[in-house]
């Protein structure tokens, strides 16, 4: 009973622990004098494409708040008035297949010619839904890319909450080379 109790706690400290988040870009401008930055736009990302689907809108705002969340924390004052930086987010949903190698237990059974190879192949095994947003963050007045960051997780059927992206963004500003 005991060793069953351990074995929960172990569990469940190993699920708690681990984040689904994982940073796949984090790239920083090494000239870029963070401190004389001090408010901050998001670029008009309609004038792009005016019509995403509403669930792409919806998130693409909860994603600002939580980014703008994070700079007033940090210091940095939102405004519309010719801002020190401009905020670019992108979001991405890419369809994955998971694969897995094959043994030299799976090898099917041969007598016969002696140039029989058996090689290990991936086999597919299933898909999945990955979710990608991209920040970038640019110098206004030189026009240049100062921070650029990715972060992705596995989705899951679920439609994704806005505390799920309080969690992610928070772990992308972990890394961020700004005011702290």
């Amino acid at each position: 009973m005991k060793t069953l109790t351990g074995l929960l706690l172990l569990l469940i400290t190993l699920l708690t622990g681990c984040s689904s988040y994982r940073i796949t870009r984090n790239q920083a401008d090494k000239t870029a004098t963070w401190s004389a930055y001090r408010t901050f736009a998001f670029v008009d990302t309609n004038r792009i494409d005016p019509s995403p689907r509403e669930a792409y809108q919806a998130t693409v705002e909860q994603i600002k708040q939580a980014v703008a969340a994070e700079l007033a924390n940090r210091g940095y004052q939102q405004t519309k008035d010719n801002p020190d930086l401009l905020v670019n987010i992108g979001a991405v949903v890419k369809e994955k297949t998971q694969t897995r190698q094959t043994t030299i237990n799976e090898a099917p059974l041969y007598i016969g010619q002696r140039r029989y190879q058996w090689r290990s192949q991936e086999v597919p095994v299933g898909t999945y839904q990955e979710g990608t947003v991209n920040l970038h963050i640019v110098d206004a007045q030189r026009n240049a890319l100062i921070w650029d960051v990715a972060i992705s997780s596995v989705l899951n059927r679920q439609q994704v909450t806005p505390v799920q992206i309080g969690e992610a963004i928070s772990k992308v500003f972990s890394k961020f080379p700004g005011n702290r």
